[in-house]
């Protein structure tokens, strides 16, 4: 129980008078939380009086540096809170202090909106588009994501509360250097295409092979279930042994080769579809040029027996993203073709801090991310060379820190080290 010190007001709020001349007008209990001591509960009690100034007939009540008026904890819990909410999860604070869950985000949320600097993350040359599919307890479906990623730095540039094509044309268009993109992977969603295009003026689409390639896993895949009504009991069998047609061929030893070659036997049309889906494999493992790769697509595509149908999905889909999966030959970063592989780095650390948090929303996964982890940053240097070269310079007088983004190894660490 903690009653404060006999002292009256220095200064009136209301009339603003110096020393005014007051009188106590009653007072209330206040009952609050402290920091824990020695692992257990502390609560206060604060007798809080109001006064009336008698040069303005007005009252108020009195002020104590370590409560405001109408806390229901400390100011130093409130601290400890917001400090440790970002290195831990909300659940594991609320068994520690015996606090509500909603409390332990809305102090968080404050303090991620305090962090809040207004620093612009530079704009790279070549970005990675890809989501998280995260599941929510309110809702039958997971909900994607978009992830918006460095692939120059391999950093988190923002996570975007969906991937629909106003949200993501919207973030696109307000980098701070849209025209410096040159080069961006993704995988086939329409809406990620057309926001770049109608945002990044001088960006080439790349499509991740690994989406592409898929398709045609996907294609030899739907085909071996529809052999489930002439396998009856063995199909369980061919389900079993499925990684023995989905792999590729040089990843089998010669054991698994005799079992896949067994079933190709049985079922001489699987092994057609077997060797279309390696040859497909193949367009995009041979260092072909743009017109090499598109011509030897073009011979895969004539080669499928016309009673095989399982492959008009992927050529569809070949179709309307030509220029996009094309790309993936001739625009390079640093000499080396592109995929979107770098970005799952990304993806598999934000899973993790969700899981970990089970069930953060969009807000405090994100700030969870951004403003939680170490950002990568640069401090301009003054550049060498003739006083006139540098005084011409147009970054000569500008030392503003250079911000880009979140390195996925200060995340995966911080995961690591229990700090999130």
């Amino acid at each position: 129980y903690v009653e404060k010190k006999e002292a009256k007001p220095k200064v009136c709020p209301h009339c603003g008078v110096y020393n005014p001349t007051v009188r106590v007008h009653g007072s209330r209990e206040q009952d609050v939380r402290d920091l824990n001591i020695m692992g257990k509960r502390v609560g206060l009690i604060f007798k809080r009086r109001r006064f009336k100034c008698m040069e303005c007939n007005q009252t108020f009540i009195e002020l104590c540096d370590g409560i405001a008026p109408k806390a229901r904890m400390t100011n130093r819990l409130r601290e400890y809170i917001a400090e440790q909410s970002k290195r831990k999860s909300f659940i594991e604070l609320e068994r520690e202090l015996d606090i509500s869950n909603v409390t332990i985000r809305k102090i968080f949320m404050e303090e991620m909106e305090s962090l809040q600097s207004g620093q612009e993350i530079e704009t790279p040359s070549f970005i990675g588009l890809d989501e998280i599919h995260i599941q929510r307890s309110d809702k039958s479906r997971k909900v994607a994501w978009a992830v918006i990623c460095n692939g120059v730095d391999h950093t988190v540039m923002d996570i975007l509360h969906n991937r629909n094509k106003s949200t993501v044309t919207k973030y696109l268009m307000g980098l701070k250097n849209p025209e410096n993109v040159r080069l961006v992977t993704m995988d086939m969603w329409n809406p990620y295409r057309d926001a770049v295009y109608a945002s990044l003026p001088n960006a080439s689409i790349v499509v991740d092979k690994f989406h592409i390639v898929r398709m045609a896993n996907k294609a030899l895949d739907n085909y071996r279930k529809s052999l489930k009504a002439q396998l009856g009991k063995r199909n369980i069998n061919l389900k079993q042994e499925r990684y023995l047609i989905l792999k590729r061929e040089d990843s089998l030893d010669m054991t698994n080769q005799i079992f896949r070659d067994a079933w190709f036997a049985e079922f001489p049309q699987l092994k057609t579809i077997y060797e279309l889906k390696e040859a497909f494999f193949n367009i995009f493992d041979t260092d072909y040029t743009r017109e090499e790769a598109y011509k030897a697509y073009t011979d895969w595509k004539k080669s499928i027996p016309k009673d095989i149908t399982v492959f008009d999905e992927l050529i569809a889909t070949m179709s309307s993203w030509k220029r996009e999966w094309l790309n993936y030959f001739d625009q390079k970063f640093n000499e080396r073709r592109v995929t979107n592989a770098f970005v799952e780095g990304a993806n598999s650390a934000i899973r993790k801090i969700e899981a970990v948090g089970s069930g953060y929303d969009f807000d405090v996964l994100r700030a969870k991310v951004m403003m939680c982890v170490g950002h990568k940053i640069e401090i301009p240097r003054y550049g060498s060379g003739t006083l006139s070269n540098m005084l011409l310079g147009g970054d000569f007088w500008n030392n503003t820190p250079k911000d880009y983004g979140v390195p996925f190894d200060n995340i995966i660490k911080a995961i690591d080290e229990g700090l999130l």
